[in-house]
């Protein structure tokens, strides 16, 4: 209440509070939302009044009528009109939006507002006419005016015009009706009073319309950047768990195949580089490579200094994961070896691959990392340590899944730690590349 006082004084002072700027861009949705806000507010106004109305004519005019009283003064006559034309222009209107629904489109919602503003000022000057008859009360005009500078906030000042208009009515009315100057005065200077007070509730409601949405869009956009960020970091899957609520994701897969490449002679490139041109690099190639992951439908797991990891049936179980891995790494190899040509550094990549078990989960609270564990993982690692250049090595396992659909060269048998000899073998090509 001592903000909505102070608000008061700042605009009849002439020092007008700091309001938020509604960007260019946000304009129409803020006239789409202010408009159907309006128009669901009139829609309850107007159901109101005309249900009030409705109980009048029985409780009120009925009585009044059957003891003569339309009679002996015109008034109740015009009153009882007055309430019928009410009950007929906002029952059209109520059955008219009652047809279109709720969701307005936007011209269509400013078109009944810009309806409804003119008819209930309409309704208000004339029911404060009719008033002048018997006694002097403006009450049902200023009621009128505050309601609507309440609750028909537009985003067009020019409703602030329909209050000297409004008020310009009412005076000329009311000097054809009683000729005393007296009354006129009294009236006039009632009115003005209440015409100045509902401008000011406009112009106070309608900075608050544009805070609030202002406020509403900013954190909109600050959830969303949020929200991408997470998304950046995990998994779409993981992230939306973790927004609901989930303390602690981990699950355990069946069958995913798991990717690690290295870029060789890394070491080197950083002692003859420059920091900055080294980290450009190596964006360079791992934005290929997210890309690369993207288009196979491959989740990059992480990037540890020049090391890249990325999985496939993971977070969420698929039945082609070992040809998505295999596609993603044959365009690793040639993505590599285009940018090594057109930088002129030499680039080369080590892959290694193998399919089998893992479980994965997020790790830490403050900062948070989505990982893979398990023997297929570490196998993995493994392969690509003790592969080749421009290679990619992968297991039996990993062949295994991918059938006869690609091209392998037998390597032969490898010493792997705590699991001995083992077979493995190089991804050549796609067959049907191949074969082409």
């Amino acid at each position: 209440m001592k903000s909505l006082f102070g608000s008061i004084a700042a605009v009849l002072l002439g020092r007008r509070p700091e309001m938020p700027t509604i960007r260019p861009e946000w304009l129409a949705e803020f006239a789409t939302d202010c408009n159907r806000t309006a128009v669901s507010n009139i829609r309850k106004l107007f159901w109101a009044a005309t249900l009030l109305n409705l109980v009048a004519l029985v409780t009120y005019d009925l009585p009044l009528y059957r003891h003569g009283l339309f009679e002996q003064y015109r008034m109740y006559g015009d009153l009882v009109v007055w309430r019928l034309v009410n009950i007929v222009m906002l029952g059209t209107w109520l059955i008219t939006a009652h047809r279109l629904g709720n969701n307005l489109a936007p011209d269509t919602a400013r078109q009944m507002t810009v309806v409804a503003i003119p008819l209930a000022l309409l309704f208000c000057i004339w029911h404060a006419l009719l008033s002048q008859t018997l006694a002097i009360d403006v009450s049902i005009y200023a009621l009128v005016l505050l309601v609507i500078a309440g609750m028909i906030v537009t985003p067009s000042r020019l409703k602030l015009i329909a209050y000297p208009i409004s008020f310009g009515i009412l005076i000329t009315g009311i000097a054809l009706i009683n000729p005393n100057p007296l009354v006129s005065y009294a009236v006039g200077v009632n009115a003005f009073c209440l015409t100045a007070c509902a401008a000011v509730a406009d112009e106070v409601w309608y900075r608050a319309a544009v805070h609030n949405f202002v406020l509403r869009k900013t954190l909109t956009e600050e959830r969303s950047r949020a929200d991408e960020l997470l998304r950046n970091i995990l998994p779409d899957a993981i992230a939306d768990r973790l927004k609901r609520g989930e303390n602690h994701v981990v699950e355990f897969h069946d069958d995913v195949s798991v990717l690690f490449a290295d870029v060789v002679g890394f070491t080197q490139l950083a002692a003859e580089l420059s920091p900055i041109r080294l980290i450009q690099l190596l964006e360079t190639l791992f934005k290929a490579f997210d890309e690369i992951a993207e288009r196979h439908g491959v989740e990059k797991i992480k990037t540890v200094g020049d090391a890249y990891m990325a999985a496939a049936g993971v977070p969420d179980a698929v039945p082609d994961h070992a040809e998505r891995v295999a596609r993603v790494a044959l365009a690793m190899i040639a993505t590599c070896d285009r940018l090594s040509r057109e930088s002129g550094m030499p680039l080369n990549l080590r892959i290694g691959i193998d399919a089998g078990p893992a479980i994965s989960g997020v790790i830490a609270q403050k900062r948070f990392a989505y990982d893979l564990w398990g023997d297929t993982v570490n196998t993995a690692s493994r392969m690509e340590t003790s592969g080749a250049v421009s290679r990619i090595h992968v297991t039996e396992a990993f062949r295994q899944r991918l059938g006869g659909h690609f091209v392998f060269e037998r390597r032969g048998h490898l010493e792997l730690k705590g699991k001995g000899l083992v077979p493995s073998h190089f991804l050549v090509s796609e067959a049907e590349a191949r074969a082409a």
